[in-house]
């Protein structure tokens, strides 16, 4: 009925003699300044049905082949092959985190999966977040996010207006660095800006990203450290620390700067644990570090039957003293595009 409202207030108004109206309640006039905007109602996210639609609309385009062949992706996902990306460079203008929000949203997508169970019906997937980095339909995600496929699984990205493209094409990136860059069937994308400095410790940073079937969080916090370790292989990482939030389901999260750039991508948590939560002191683990990434979309629980005698509790465990946010710098991303 909304829709209409508008149309039915002028045939009221062409009702009435010009002469005759007397002026409306409320109304600006000259004196009183410019009129105050009427701020838009928030969007209200029903995660649900979005991921559902993205699922249907996924399984479709992985039936009709659209979507880059498994084998093919395994060919191409060779580490270290520079995806020759030019981003585009980073304004001037200081923003507000408002303001960053609104201009990261058209530019962050879900990125998920189907495959076929050994039943031969299509199956969801794995999801996480990506992002905009060429307007032809380039965007960057985590490495990590392609690891461990199903026989058979296809990918395909979704905008937050519920458009749905296939993805066609493995562009390259760096396993070690935890950066992946692949390219979707769509064009006039909104790239993001990629910043070529490391953000200062301490600055301010947002994380748009989709946390436990939480799609389209955004979360703000500050850079902690930068810190390096060698990993099994042997190879060097880097990571950025930060304190925005984020959780399964956000690898491949846009960090950004007051700017609106990127200067880091969510990867993976650090829980830092006391083992012995009991007896007071120190002796914390030293926790274990988790992907941000690739979670299933998860299933409510089975409801029980009234007469259903209470589950056992479950042992506890140990208790979380933190955890630590830990990113892919933006310098590092750059490298990993390679132009």
């Amino acid at each position: 009925m909304r829709r209409f409202l508008p149309f039915a207030v002028l045939a009221v108004a062409l009702t009435v003699p010009a002469a005759a109206q007397p002026p409306q309640a409320g109304a600006p006039r000259a004196e009183d300044g410019p009129p105050v905007p009427v701020r838009a109602k928030p969007w209200f996210v029903d995660d649900e049905p979005f991921f559902k639609d993205f699922m249907a609309k996924l399984t479709d385009l992985a039936k009709d082949g659209k979507c880059l062949d498994h084998e093919k992706l395994a060919e191409k996902m060779q580490p270290g092959k520079r995806a020759r990306i030019a981003p585009a460079k980073p304004g001037d203008k200081v923003l507000s985190p408002e303001e960053v929000y609104k201009l990261a949203l058209p530019s962050v997508f879900v990125i998920g999966s189907v495959y076929k169970g050994k039943d031969g019906d299509w199956q969801d997937g794995m999801y996480a977040t990506a992002w905009v980095v060429g307007a032809d339909g380039v965007l960057v995600t985590n490495w990590h996010v392609f690891e461990d496929l199903e026989d058979g699984e296809a990918f395909g990205a979704v905008d937050h207006k519920g458009n749905v493209y296939p993805v066609t094409d493995f562009l390259g990136g760096d396993k070690v660095a935890d950066v992946a860059v692949v390219r979707i069937d769509a064009k006039g994308l909104a790239p993001l800006a990629v910043a070529a400095d490391y953000a200062d410790i301490g600055s301010w940073v947002g994380v748009l990203g989709h946390p436990g079937d939480n799609y389209y969080v955004f979360t703000q916090g500050h850079v902690t450290r930068y810190s390096t370790n060698k990993n099994e292989d042997g190879k060097r990482e880097r990571w950025m620390g930060l304190t925005a939030e984020y959780a399964g389901g956000s690898s491949g999260s846009p960090v950004l700067n007051r700017h609106g750039a990127v200067v880091g991508m969510a990867a993976l948590t650090l829980t830092l644990g006391d083992d012995k939560p009991a007896i007071p002191g120190p002796g914390p683990n030293p926790g274990r570090r988790r992907p941000a990434f690739a979670q299933p979309p998860t299933a409510p629980p089975p409801r029980e039957k009234p007469d259903a005698k209470d589950p056992p509790k479950p042992a506890p465990g140990p208790a979380v003293q933190m955890i630590m946010k830990m990113a892919v710098p933006g310098p590092t991303i750059l490298k990993s595009l390679g132009k």
